[in-house]
């Protein structure tokens, strides 16, 4: 998910009650919430698309889990130390054990929320590059936006009295839970209908479905249904008759025992790509001497997806 959910969802638990626990909580939960994603750094590396390479590994995956909560409270207990109590000797120190497990609450929320989505997460990095995605949530969902907004908004408004902060906090938390429940239920229940339909249409055999939930609709998600030659997209809306329609585009996977596909593969660039891409396809284009080969992802064929959608890689002729 975005760090703006993160965010939130950090500052939730914290409003429920948790930021009684020990001075700094809240930054513990807040921190904790957007430390995985400390791999942003990668997107300054000189290999091109090594930033998708590394993206939900291993600052998600279990190793993480035990390092980074260390990391954030033993940054806070420093801060507690060498700033905020220099400042003003009076202030009760932190308990560097309530920091600790709430650092390590923030961490584990967020391997949590990035499942929900298409991009998929690597939960087992280092030991296994497997990629695991929930498929339920679109990665910018404004309705959690407003759910954990509105509900820090008026806890804000609510203090000094901590009981009626905690009550609209945890309301709001359980609200964001509820809504994300009906959202995963909808991608179970909606791969189920989608497999069914393809059954139905002819495409066989099916070997994954993508259900992809639209950008503030959550009752219509695009689709992808994988066979092990091509793609085939389309659209699922709960509320239509029928729920299921194909596009009627068929997206070959492409052959990739191609010499100039293996070629091409080499490349740094398409190589870091398919690390990430889970929805592969390749394309081939002879021009004059030379060859392009095209690499895509078709959970982001459709709509603006910058280099998600998939990269090219020239290749010159060999002497």
């Amino acid at each position: 998910m975005d760090p703006i959910t993160h965010t939130l969802a950090g500052a939730t638990i914290a409003r429920a009650g948790l930021d009684r626990r020990t001075p700094l909580a809240t930054a513990a939960l807040l921190l904790g919430a957007n430390a995985p994603d400390i791999d942003i750094v990668t997107a300054f590396l000189h290999d091109e698309n090594a930033s998708l390479a590394c993206r939900r590994g291993w600052t998600h995956g279990p190793l993480a889990w035990i390092v980074l909560p260390f990391a954030v409270a033993g940054l806070l207990v420093a801060w507690d130390r060498w700033a905020r109590r220099r400042r003003d000797p009076t202030a009760a120190p932190v308990r560097g054990d309530a920091l600790l497990s709430l650092a390590a609450l923030g961490v584990f929320s967020h391997p949590a929320l990035d499942w929900l989505n298409t991009y998929g997460i690597r939960l087992l990095m280092p030991f296994r590059e497997t990629w695991f995605r929930g498929d339920s949530v679109f990665i910018v969902d404004p309705w959690l936006w407003l759910v954990m907004g509105a509900g820090l908004i008026v806890a804000r408004r609510s203090q000094p009295n901590q009981s009626r902060v905690a009550r609209f906090a945890r309301t709001a938390g359980m609200l964001a839970l509820a809504y994300l429940a009906t959202m995963i239920g909808l991608s179970v229940q909606g791969k189920r209908l989608v497999r069914s339909a393809a059954e139905a249409a002819g495409i066989a055999p099916i070997t994954d479905v993508l259900y992809s939930p639209r950008p503030a609709t959550p009752l219509a998600a695009d689709i992808v249904v994988r066979t092990p030659d091509a793609y085939h997209p389309g659209a699922l809306r709960w509320l239509s008759d029928p729920r299921v329609t194909f596009s009627g585009i068929v997206i070959p996977r492409g052959d990739w025992s191609a010499s100039a596909v293996l070629r091409a593969r080499e490349t740094p660039a398409a190589r870091n790509y398919l690390v990430w891409s889970q929805f592969p396809y390749v394309r081939v284009e002879a021009q004059g001497t030379d060859t392009t080969v095209f690499f895509g992802d078709a959970r982001y064929r459709a709509g603006p997806a910058g280099n998600l959608s998939g990269i090219s890689v020239r290749l010159p002729a060999l002497p």
